[in-house]
């Protein structure tokens, strides 16, 4: 914080802090003896707010500093609802949790409770096969070591459109459902409470089909992970992942926080899988998945900055 000037009274100091907050400079105001002094918080914005100083001592009276009043009186009572608003989320996030998750989270639940059942039958029963036929992209042959499938998509072109989703319920190992179940508690979970139900199920169906066309037709030509043949949840995992991190790094009032720690790991996880040295992943769902979902999440925030330039404007 710098001194940047003194003005003769209060009522003039007032005048020019209200214009220095419309134009997003912090300032404070503070007496000495028969002077007001100018404090500006921001080293950065210093010379800007010299400037601002020097033509308002030759014309404190202009049309533009007597609107900044109003101005600023808005900006004040938005900062104050915003505040209030900040602290009834907390509040309500805070009495959620003493509800059971599936209370607090139905959505998330639902995504972790549809991908363990399914996961159990196709690891332990002879569904195993039936089931990849209904969950999977599109439908396909097997003749002993042959798959057989058509890239045309002709199964959801004639109707069976929850194709596009439902490759997220199949997991194909312990270590594959644990790390996806995991992320989607943590990441689902966060968003739910903080964006609800509704919110959270449409940005799965937005992450969910992305990732898994781009698998399908990029992923590669190998059954296990190009074609039908793959599945999880970890390319919604990923956009959720990337939703949350631009939220959090570009738009402070979301509540959104990412540990440092997680992203470090999960990038550093989604550079090792696209190695190959972790076997057959599906890192075309991983990629479109965070592209997604960083796109999601940089637009949201750039709808509410723009929502918010037009009510001052």
């Amino acid at each position: 914080m710098r001194k940047i000037g003194t003005l003769p009274s209060e009522q003039q100091a007032k005048l020019f802090e209200d214009f220095l907050l419309t134009e997003e400079i912090g300032a404070n105001i503070d007496t000495s003896g028969d002077e007001w002094n100018i404090w500006i918080l921001d080293e950065d914005q210093v010379e800007q707010a010299k400037q601002e100083l020097a033509a308002f001592t030759e014309d404190p009276g202009a049309e533009k500093y007597q609107a900044a009043t109003r101005q600023a009186e808005a900006i004040r009572d938005e900062r104050i609802a915003q505040a209030r608003a900040a602290v009834k989320r907390q509040v309500k996030v805070r009495d959620t949790w003493n509800q059971p998750f599936t209370s607090r989270c139905p959505v998330t639940s639902l995504l972790i409770g549809v991908s363990v059942v399914v996961f159990l039958l196709m690891k332990y029963s002879e569904w195993n096969i039936p089931i990849r036929q209904a969950l999977s992209i599109c439908s396909f042959q097997v003749s002993g070591d042959m798959i057989r499938y058509d890239t045309r998509l002709l199964d959801i072109r004639q109707g069976e459109i929850w194709r596009l989703i439902t490759p997220i319920f199949m997991h194909f190992n312990f270590l594959h459902i644990l790390f996806d179940c995991f992320m989607t508690y943590q990441l689902g979970g966060a968003i739910e409470i903080n964006r609800g139900s509704t919110k959270l199920a449409l940005m799965v169906v937005l992450l969910a089909i992305p990732s898994n066309l781009a698998q399908f037709y990029w992923g590669g030509a190998h059954f296990s992970y190009g074609g039908p043949g793959f599945g999880g949840l970890s390319g919604v995992v990923y956009g959720l992942f990337g939703y949350m991190w631009m939220k959090s790094q570009y738009d402070p009032q979301s509540s959104f926080y990412v540990p440092p720690n997680m992203v470090i790991i999960l990038m550093a996880w989604f550079f090792i899988c696209m190695t190959g040295a972790v076997g057959n992943i599906a890192n075309m769902a991983h990629a479109f998945g965070l592209i997604t979902g960083i796109v999601i999440g940089l637009a949201s925030t750039w709808w509410r900055e723009a929502g918010k330039s037009n009510r001052t404007g």
